[in-house]
């Protein structure tokens, strides 16, 4: 029997970015697989990014990846920067070789296609995760060389062979501080503002403006690095409780003891709500790419009873009236017999 290191160890390369909730489901995909007998890790980012410090506290090994954006709008650049990334593909194949990389697990964005098309050239595993009901460019570009590809949401493209209805990966960190699961009942409705850190200013300044009307109901307001200034304009409210920033782990105890959530598009934020059995009142952007912020909203609305609010169609009036409209509403349930679903289904497929 050969001796524990002459095992060769899989090793995943994760490559995805651009915002927080874009590198929570790889950092859980790296937490609920990792065993350093059987998996080594790999980080495939920008340079002097966020994904880069998060790799760092990890202990992950970190490599730059360099590409060029993919735009959908006229550019001179766009004639010759895909030429860019074609020499890109020859720069990935050396480092694949050289990392003797297995695996690599792309949730999204245009630097993962260079990667992604050097380790088809090599016929390496490509697994996919597409968090929205819609899907991006650079996911559509991946599919035609992709392994595996796992969706949030269903869609008729779903065979169960190579494409497969996942739902939602969400971080198993949302548990580490929940030592009970059992309820109880808030005296005042808890309701969590969690609109993230761009795009939230018009939600934040509305509130204020409803707030003093609302003393009968408990906040818990998380800022973000971009919102800091509105602080001190929450802190004058006794019913407030204000959070700059929150880790998964505390995310997760306050999760736990909210009856509902005001909160944005982002599709994990949206599910790991549904998981601890919180009520969405959900304000989209109305102008994001495809429309699929109301796409992902609007599966909520269906299939979970959640709320839709335009921001552009007095917000300040129609927020005030849900908040009243839930005063006396409290949580009843977890969901947290499916919160390890996604990630046992993603499992199941790499160690095929």
């Amino acid at each position: 029997m050969p001796h524990l290191k002459e095992i060769k160890k899989t090793v995943i390369a994760l490559t995805w970015g651009s915002t927080w909730w874009h590198i929570f489901p790889l950092i859980s995909i790296y937490n609920y697989l990792w065993n350093e007998n059987e998996y080594e890790f790999i980080w495939v980012w920008e340079e002097g990014s966020l994904e880069e410090e998060i790799s760092r506290t990890h202990k992950i090994k970190f490599l730059d990846i360099p590409a060029w954006k993919i735009r959908r709008y006229f550019d001179i650049k766009n004639f010759y920067e895909p030429l860019k990334n074609l020499t890109w593909i020859f720069f990935w194949i050396k480092y694949i070789l050289k990392y003797k990389i297995d695996i690599v697990f792309s949730k999204w964005w245009y630097v993962a296609i260079p990667l992604c098309l050097a380790a088809f050239i090599l016929r390496k595993k490509i697994y996919i995760h597409e968090s929205d009901s819609v899907s991006w460019i650079a996911n559509k570009l991946i599919w035609l060389v992709a392994t595996k590809v796992f969706y949030t949401f269903p869609n008729n493209k779903i065979d169960n062979l190579k494409f497969f209805l996942s739902w939602q990966i969400i971080n198993p960190e949302l548990l580490d501080e929940i030592k009970d699961i059992s309820l109880w009942v808030n005296r005042n409705l808890s309701v969590l503002v969690i609109a993230w850190s761009q795009w939230s200013r018009k939600i934040f300044e509305t509130l204020l403006k409803i707030l003093p009307n609302l003393i009968d109901i408990d906040f818990q307001i998380v800022l973000w690095e971009k919102n800091m200034h509105f602080r001190e304009d929450f802190k004058q409210f006794s019913n407030i409780l204000v959070h700059d920033f929150l880790t998964q782990k505390r995310l997760g105890e306050i999760m736990k003891n909210t009856d509902i959530a005001i909160t944005r598009w982002w599709a994990t934020t949206l599910w790991e709500l549904n998981m601890f059995g919180i009520h969405s009142i959900i304000i989209p952007l109305p102008w994001s790419a495809w429309d699929h912020q109301n796409e992902n909203a609007k599966f909520f609305k269906e299939s979970y009873w959640s709320d839709i609010l335009d921001e552009n169609n007095n917000l300040e009036n129609e927020l005030f009236k849900k908040l009243q409209k839930y005063k006396w509403l409290r949580k009843s349930w977890l969901n947290l017999e499916w919160f390890f679903k996604s990630l046992q289904i993603i499992e199941r497929e790499v160690k095929k």
